[in-house]
């Protein structure tokens, strides 16, 4: 045995009592047991600590945190919808205002799918947009927030369906006001139409984003363009509501009212706090009532003499623009549409016939702008771009004659093909030898074909001629703030080896140069697009921004932001070329001039150009575009007729008269005893133009 076991063997008899037991106060000192006590105490403390710091921090730094957390868990909230902004006419006529009405709303969760089909068929709802919102809110998980069943319900109808809010429970009737057009179907493209919100509006990520299902919202024209200047702020109601989505109250061991009362949906309650609605603002538009009335009683009456020829006249477009800062001052186009007829929704067997009727194709599409979004062979009122496009590549000066003898025109070394103008094609003889001025007033095809030819001639850039086009917007949009505008078409190299269905069709030739010089072949303009061409030659180059919107105003009538676009360009055109054209575009009214006969008798120096361009099957589109040169505010007015006449009942008889009655009316001018066509229209009281 070593001397260490020895020892441990001597420790241990030590501790061992003469019974052989251990001794316990030897196992447990008194300064153990402190030591454990502290410990154990240390992290008592700890935890207390732990706790109080998390309690602090819970009460203290998170409770607003916490607080509203809390609310909202226990909170229903519903939107106020705020008064919709007035539109005005530029002279302060009310064109959209707001009238009381009825909306009959529920809450999805609270109704069977049953009942709300009959409730549409009692409101004369539209059964299949109410259904197809109410299978969305649940999809959506938005079942708990109201929908819109019925804008500007009747009275008898509230009355009767709130009889019955047991039968049709989640049921809420709400005084609100609903949108009214006193003027009717004036200015109806202009102003558009509101209707309700839809599910794919919704969920669409654009400016209905994050509405209430019950929202009334624009649908087209301005209602649109400017919705979130119009709609305002809505308020919202707050209801207090328990996990479960009900009423706040004493309630019985299984969840029954301790009142006895029948369960209601929060909503039909009185709110626990409401904040109100802030409305929408207020829009002035440049448009003139009084000339938006003109403009549509000649546009009307342009389609009606293309009948009486017998042709279709079936729609058109008329716009009257100031051309130094593209305010529209009118703009029409038919056919057109009522837009008090989306109010409250598409109901009862008559306004449901009126509405299948505008889709259906006899109605000719209606719902269009023609003025912003009809495409069109711009025909004869393009040659004073093509013109300009010779001035400047210097091709042709103010002195260039070109000679009709009424042979076939072809291009320089072409051997086949044949381009003749609208005189030989009519029987009327040939042009002659004319000047630049010369051909415009006379309208001569071959001219603008030489044109053409000699620029195609004297470049190495195929696209030389779509460009310059290009130079006064055509083939863009014109930035207009109207929603559903088209661009257009300048054919170029690239356009017509991608569109092209053979190889013969995908050759870019001159000859397609030729068509396009007259406004033909593959090139389409808009209305829109070919006025403010023609207002950047009155205006000296500046190609404008057309806009119908002049100010936005708050509810105090005070304006809070004028509306006025800068131009997007300059054509960079000499001001000689631009006279040159003006010289011809006085000889299209005075004596030999196409439009000689309708501008018979008028006192005003008038100045512009008619057009008629080939449809397929055989139809024609008929245009003038023009102004009057005065001391007065200038003012330049574009018509355009759809199937309307040829040659000597084409443009001169159908859109050049609209064009001049609409001017004379805007100075104040009595239409003379010798105009051909006159309407006996009354002058406007404008002193020289409207504000």
């Amino acid at each position: 045995m070593t001397r260490v076991d020895a020892k441990r063997r001597n420790e241990t008899r030590r501790d061992r009592r003469p019974d052989g037991k251990r001794d316990p106060k030897s196992a447990i000192t008194q300064a153990g047991i402190q030591v454990r006590v502290v410990a154990l105490a240390t992290v008592v403390a700890a935890v207390f600590v732990t706790l109080g710091f998390r309690l602090w921090y819970l009460q203290v730094i998170t409770s607003e945190d916490s607080a509203l957390s809390a609310h909202a868990s226990s909170t229903r909230a519903t939107d106020l919808p705020p008064e919709r902004g007035v539109i005005y006419d530029r002279n302060g006529k009310v064109l959209a205002n707001n009238v009381p009405g009825l909306n009959v709303t529920i809450v999805p969760n609270a109704i069977p799918r049953e009942k709300v089909e009959e409730l549409t068929g009692i409101l004369g709802a539209d059964e299949e947009a109410v259904l197809a919102q109410y299978d969305a809110a649940f999809s959506s998980g938005n079942q708990y927030s109201p929908m819109l069943v019925k804008e500007n319900a009747t009275r008898e109808d509230v009355m009767y369906v709130s009889e019955r809010t047991e039968e049709f429970k989640g049921l809420v009737v709400n005084e609100d006001y609903v949108r009214n057009y006193p003027e009717n179907s004036l200015a109806s493209h202009v102003l558009g139409y509101t209707g309700a919100v839809t599910p794919e509006e919704l969920g669409g990520g654009g400016i209905y984003e994050g509405l209430e299902q019950a929202a009334v919202v624009g649908k087209g024209g301005i209602e649109l363009a400017y919705e979130d200047v119009l709609r305002g702020t809505p308020g919202r109601k707050e209801y207090n509501v328990d996990a479960l989505g009900r009423e706040v109250e004493v309630r019985m061991a299984d969840g029954s009212r301790y009142d006895g009362r029948d369960e209601e949906i929060p909503e039909q309650g009185e709110p626990a706090r409401v904040t109100e609605p802030v409305p929408g603002k207020d829009v002035v538009l440049t448009v003139d009532v009084e000339l938006q009335k003109t403009a549509e009683k000649e546009l009307d009456a342009a389609l009606l003499r293309a009948q009486e020829n017998g042709y279709a006249g079936s729609g058109g477009a008329l716009i009257a623009m100031d051309p130094r800062n593209g305010e529209i001052l009118a703009s029409t186009s038919r056919p057109d549409f009522d837009p008090q007829l989306f109010v409250g929704g598409i109901t009862g067997a008559e306004e449901v016939e009126q509405f299948d009727y505008l889709n259906s194709e006899y109605a000719n599409a209606p719902f269009s702008n023609r003025a912003i979004a009809g495409t069109y062979p711009a025909a004869s009122t393009f040659k004073v771009f093509t013109g300009m496009a010779g001035l400047v590549s210097g091709v042709i000066d103010a002195a260039t004659a070109v000679t009709d003898t009424g042979e076939c025109w072809r291009p320089g070394g072409a051997t086949g093909g044949c381009w003749q103008s609208w005189r030989e094609n009519g029987g009327y003889g040939t042009h002659g030898t004319q000047n630049y001025a010369e051909a415009l007033m006379d309208s001569n095809n071959k001219f603008f074909y030489e044109v053409a030819d000699r620029i195609w001639n004297a470049t190495d850039d195929e696209d030389w001629l779509p460009k310059f086009y290009e130079r006064f917007g055509f083939g863009s949009l014109t930035g207009i703030d109207l929603p559903g505008e088209a661009a257009g078409r300048v054919p170029t190299r690239e356009w017509q080896e991608e569109a092209g269905g053979t190889s013969e069709d995908k050759l870019w030739t001159v000859g397609r140069w030729v068509n396009m010089a007259i406004g033909q072949g593959d090139l389409l303009a808009t209305p829109a697009q070919l006025i403010r061409g023609y207002a950047a030659i009155e205006n000296g180059g500046t190609l404008v921004t057309p806009h119908v919107a002049k100010e936005i105003r708050d509810q105090s009538g005070r304006t809070v932001e004028k509306i006025e676009p800068e131009p997007a360009a300059r054509s960079d055109v000499s001001a000689s070329a631009l006279e040159e054209t003006k010289d011809g575009l006085r000889k299209v009214t005075e004596e030999g001039g196409t439009a000689e006969w309708p501008f018979e008798g008028s006192r005003l120096p008038m100045l512009g150009k008619t057009g008629t361009g080939e449809l397929t099957g055989g139809r024609f589109v008929n245009w003038y575009v023009g102004w009057a040169e005065t001391e007065g505010r200038p003012l330049i007015v574009l018509a355009m007729v759809e199937d309307g006449g040829a040659f000597e009942e084409g443009s001169e008889v159908t859109a050049a008269p609209a064009v001049r009655h609409v001017i004379e009316a805007f100075y104040g001018m009595e239409q003379s005893p010798d105009d051909p066509f006159r309407t006996a229209e009354a002058p406007l009281d404008t002193a020289g133009g409207t504000s």
